[in-house]
């Protein structure tokens, strides 16, 4: 009898052990999902490969493509894309503190991903091909200028600190793509190897005019621009050597400084639009496929609400995508440019995604950026004839407007007033007093 009773005994106190145990554990797991939720990574919409197997063309960053027959041509393309992802334990930005862009960086991430396929045109050409073992010099400074540091021109610091700058954005919260096309504009007067032009749109309105000055006046800031671009080498001991070339020095009289040649710059352009209230109006829906048919497109950076994705094409009703929320440890170029070592293998590769993933175009928000590079002025006239002929002739709500000169209801934007700046080397300096561009507020995804 007592042993029947010890035994009982037992088996209730084994039973109450379980249930507290599974209390505790719920207990955890609701504090876990508590602290992790911002960071939480949005589902693929129970995607199960990277391309569908399907007939319809697959249209990626310019080029038709099948995933039935040029699947591995597809992969390559996606492999061979830069990919920014967030970063932590890298060198604290400013004096915030902050050494990670966790849940909040995203935006600024698809925004580096943007320039990075235009620096990897420019420099390599559109066709290059990433491959594991790489080490090409020149493809070692492009990713050189967008790694965690401050002193590289296109690092999540410098886009932070500029953004902070000229939108009042706190470091650690979240850009839309207005801002980070804004942030992006200034940071390219440090860029003297690529000499690039960047033009932002306002009010849905692409002005010619406007655009071609932005491209053809190079700044005196950029006239002493080393023209031997192939020769220069990422040095893996000594990084912050390399980064000198990204410095410009100015005269201390900019007064004696030559008139510069009206030569065309690359020219990376972004048009911010808002197509929709909380969700994208189908009437754009053919327009916005149609912008990843051009041969000058670099895809589309915005996303679903507060999760921002590079978008680089589309197959079918579906926008095929890069996601930087994955959380990777900072992997300085230094340490991995000599790629000897498995790890240092796997730390170069951490650049590159292995797959991309898919979203109905339904689901994004309305709030985006087109991107497009000209690298000479008949790439940009060929690609206003495009415009016209696929997004505006026969439309009766096209994306955005296309015209010679300034409008008179845009008159008092003053989109290309700091063609003048001369960087100084401070990071995140608003060169201009006054803010010369449109409020984000419409452009942010909420």
């Amino acid at each position: 009898m007592a042993s029947y009773v010890t035994s009982a005994s037992n088996a209730i106190m084994d039973l109450a052990n379980m249930a507290a145990t599974a209390a505790v554990g719920a207990a955890n797991s609701a504090h876990a999902t508590v602290l992790s939720y911002k960071y939480q990574e949005v589902a693929n919409d129970g995607a199960t490969s990277d391309f569908p197997n399907t007939d319809e063309p697959v249209w990626l960053l310019g080029v038709q493509y099948s995933a039935k027959y040029d699947l591995d041509e597809l992969r390559d393309a996606v492999r061979s894309r830069l990919w920014f992802t967030y970063r932590r334990d890298f060198p604290v930005i400013g004096s915030s503190g902050i050494s990670s862009d966790q849940g909040w960086g995203c935006m600024l991430r698809c925004g580096q991903m943007v320039v990075g396929s235009a620096l990897l045109n420019l420099q390599l050409g559109r066709g290059w091909s990433w491959s594991p073992d790489s080490v090409d010099p020149r493809y070692l400074k492009v990713v050189q200028m967008f790694q965690d540091l401050k002193s590289a021109p296109y690092s999540i610091h410098q886009i932070a600190l500029m953004g902070e700058s000229v939108d009042r954005k706190p470091i650690g919260t979240w850009f839309g793509p207005n801002t980070v096309a804004q942030a992006i504009r200034k940071l390219a007067h440090y860029d003297q190897w690529n000499n690039l032009a960047v033009y932002v749109a306002l009010d849905n309105t692409l002005v010619r005019d406007e655009v071609r000055e932005a491209a053809m006046r190079n700044d005196k800031a950029l006239d002493n621009i080393n023209n031997d671009k192939q020769s220069q080498q990422p040095n893996c001991d000594h990084p912050s050597e390399t980064v000198s070339d990204f410095t410009t020095e100015t005269s201390s009289n900019p007064e004696d400084a030559p008139e510069p040649d009206r030569t065309w710059r690359p020219l990376l352009l972004f048009i911010p639009l808002r197509l929709g209230l909380s969700e994208i109006n189908p009437v754009y829906i053919k327009g916005l496929k149609a912008c990843f048919t051009f041969d000058q497109t670099l895809g589309v950076i915005g996303g679903s609400p507060n999760h921002a994705l590079y978008m680089l094409g589309y197959v079918g009703e579906e926008i095929v995508y890069l996601d930087p929320h994955v959380t990777q440890m900072n992997a300085p170029v230094s340490d991995w440019c000599e790629k000897r070592t498995d790890e240092e293998m796997t730390a170069g590769a951490s650049y590159h995604s292995s797959r991309a993933h898919r979203i109905n175009i339904q689901h994004l928000d309305p709030s985006l950026s087109l991107c497009f590079l000209c690298k000479t002025e008949a790439e940009f006239d060929d690609l206003c004839l495009g415009f016209q002929a696929k997004l505006i002739d026969g439309e009766k709500t096209p994306l955005f407007e296309i015209c010679a000169e300034r409008p008179a209801h845009m008159i008092g934007l003053e989109p290309s007033r700091d063609l003048n700046i001369v960087p100084d080397g401070a990071t995140g300096t608003d060169y201009e007093q006054i803010r010369n561009y449109d409020s984000e507020d419409e452009f942010e995804i909420l």
